[in-house]
């Protein structure tokens, strides 16, 4: 019988169940994404992609690692319907909702020709090779080694899932268990009634994390004090620097120094966008290389004025900007393009934990 990730053994302390928490997960997530990114040449870049994949799909689905690397892309990964999922265990097995940014990874990776080639084995792979990247990310991101492994990741997202009131036996028919004393509790959910609950869920999260737009979350890593205001830059989980100036009195009064974590918030009207991957010359502290992922130009509600565009940061950060109408007609900006998001020191609004 498979053990159940969502419960814990009569014998084990509440301390020995090891989940990754959400800042644990960013930071593990920008690991991959940052090995990826560094890659010099075109063979490692898509042998690190398949496993950022592999990352992303045991991160999302619950799946066991084992059945990752068994899939099949082209006949197991349905992401052009309207729910996307992932299909383990064949034709009789499960299907699992995929969430948004998932989908996009895997679509993107497989309209590379050279990986689209090997759909079929573009998750196959060595256990023991897996496992060992996995560690060393997590080394690299800080987190103990074994918190990287698939078997926490299907922990991490049985328990996010409990947390938001998933029925259990939704979590566990997500997971696959399929032990007998399970099946009565399986009975109450049909398939398709399991993967709208799951599809609910994931809905949430994208809200959540929608409306974490134009936030940074990290910590404080450097205080410059001046005679009446200070410069505050935080870390944010991603990597990114962003300089903020308070007073020198919120300073002292609120005891800011470095390790403190804090989060920044910008607001829409205050990012500044510029076309090309080339970086501008402009005055503001915070410059920071995206991708326009979405335009909102109003005119079919008749506002001819203003426009919002959405571009995302390589950790996945996503930033807001409102613009006007003419300025997205002035500088081209379409869906995919490169841009540079930038926003004033002064613009940076701090909160602290």
């Amino acid at each position: 019988m498979n053990a159940d990730p969502t419960r814990r053994p009569a014998n084990a302390a509440a301390g020995d169940v090891r989940t990754l928490d959400a800042a644990q997960m960013a930071r593990l997530e920008q690991s991959f994404r940052s090995w990826m990114d560094a890659s010099r040449r075109k063979a490692d870049y898509t042998s690190r992609r398949r496993l950022w994949l592999i990352f992303l799909l045991l991160r999302s689905t619950g799946a066991r690692l084992g059945e990752v690397l068994g899939l099949d892309a082209g006949r197991d990964l349905a992401l052009d319907q309207e729910r996307p999922v992932a299909r383990f265990g064949g034709a009789d097995g499960r299907e699992v909702p995929l969430p948004a940014d998932v989908v996009r990874a895997l679509r993107e990776a497989l309209d590379d020709p050279e990986l689209a080639a090997e759909s079929q084995r573009l998750f196959e792979m060595d256990q023991g090779h897996v496992r060992r990247k996995f560690y060393e990310r997590a080394s690299e991101a800080g987190i103990p080694r074994e918190l990287a492994s698939p078997s926490v990741l299907r922990r991490s997202l049985a328990r996010s899932l409990m947390r938001q009131d998933v029925p259990l036996p939704v979590v566990q028919r997500l997971l696959g268990q399929s032990s007998a004393d399970l099946t009565a509790a399986f009975s109450d959910y049909s398939e398709v009634e399991a993967g709208q609950i799951v599809e609910e869920y994931l809905k949430r999260e994208e809200r959540r994390k929608s409306s974490a737009r134009n936030r940074f979350f990290g910590a404080v890593s450097a205080v410059v004090p001046g005679p009446v205001v200070a410069s505050v830059e935080i870390t944010s989980l991603g990597g990114f620097k962003v300089v903020s100036v308070i007073t020198r009195e919120s300073v002292e009064r609120l005891d800011i120094r470095p390790g403190v974590l804090a989060t920044a918030d910008i607001k829409a009207p205050w990012v500044q966008l510029t076309a090309g991957a080339a970086e501008p010359p402009v005055s503001a502290a915070n410059r920071y290389p995206a991708v326009v992922r979405r335009i909102l130009t109003g005119e079919e509600q008749g506002d001819q004025v203003a426009a919002e565009i959405m571009a995302e940061l390589s950790d996945g950060t996503m930033l807001a900007a409102v613009v006007t109408a003419e300025s997205v007609r002035r500088l081209n900006l379409e869906v995919g393009e490169p841009v540079w998001a930038s926003f004033g020191a002064f613009s940076v609004i701090l909160n602290f934990s």
